[in-house]
């Protein structure tokens, strides 16, 4: 419109855990979705501006009253769905998000971006299984995507199931965009299993791939201070 020991995978990356694979897919998308907005409706961009309006002066309940009135006017728009469905996750409304990237979906099938924020609220909401049947729907679709395969071996971690969590994270490697994160997720996990040799080289080729990345640093130089206890 973001340590080697007993690590959480994340789902939806923080902005210090992004590595440039994941910033430059989400400033395409972004550009994308500018540029789908840029062709709605006069009425549509109005009231695109009014929302945003209401969201700079801090008055989210206005935001959303007005993206009730955007939703009444285009109610088959997969990126007005998409809107309100953001409003409502950053409202903390998460049963409307989901609902709502839902039904973006159902307009958009091929919109990757409105499957991981579906996903990525399933999660929050404790539906790791939903969650998971998302990410699987995406992989039919983008099956050669790493951010897809990256999503769904946290998902699997999160579930208790990391030997299908570490085939998940190979098929994420072995796929496109190559990303140094995705590295040092599989990375953690295998420092956690004890498997730190395996660790290791992941953070290395991490490393290698984007030099003087952070998560990369640090879970190498923890890594290595367990090896050598």
């Amino acid at each position: 419109m973001a340590c080697a020991a007993a690590p959480a995978q994340p789902r939806t990356p923080g902005i210090a855990d992004l590595d440039n694979a994941y910033r430059q897919e989400m400033q395409a998308e972004q550009a994308a979705l500018s540029a789908r907005i840029a062709q709605w409706p006069a009425d549509a961009r109005e009231f695109n501006a009014r929302i945003g309006q209401a969201l700079r002066a801090g008055d989210a309940a206005a935001a959303l009253q007005i993206a009730g009135e955007l939703d009444a006017a285009h109610p088959d728009q997969a990126d007005v769905q998409n809107f309100i469905a953001s409003l409502h996750a950053r409202a903390g409304d998460m049963p409307e998000a989901s609902r709502r990237w839902g039904r973006a979906l159902q307009l958009a099938p091929d919109h990757r971006w409105f499957a991981v924020r579906l996903a990525g609220v399933q999660a929050q909401s404790g539906q790791l299984a939903d969650a998971l049947a998302t990410v699987d729907a995406l992989l039919a679709r983008s099956p050669n995507w790493s951010i897809a395969h990256n999503l769904r071996a946290g998902l699997l971690h999160d579930l208790g199931r990391d030997p299908e969590a570490l085939a998940a994270y190979a098929s994420a490697i072995a796929a496109a965009p190559p990303s140094a994160q995705i590295l040092s997720n599989r990375g953690d996990l295998l420092a956690a299993l004890g498997r730190p040799a395996e660790a290791v080289a992941d953070y290395q080729r991490a490393l290698a791939l984007q030099p003087g990345y952070a998560r990369a640093e640090a879970g190498l130089a923890s890594t290595l201070v367990a090896v050598q206890r």
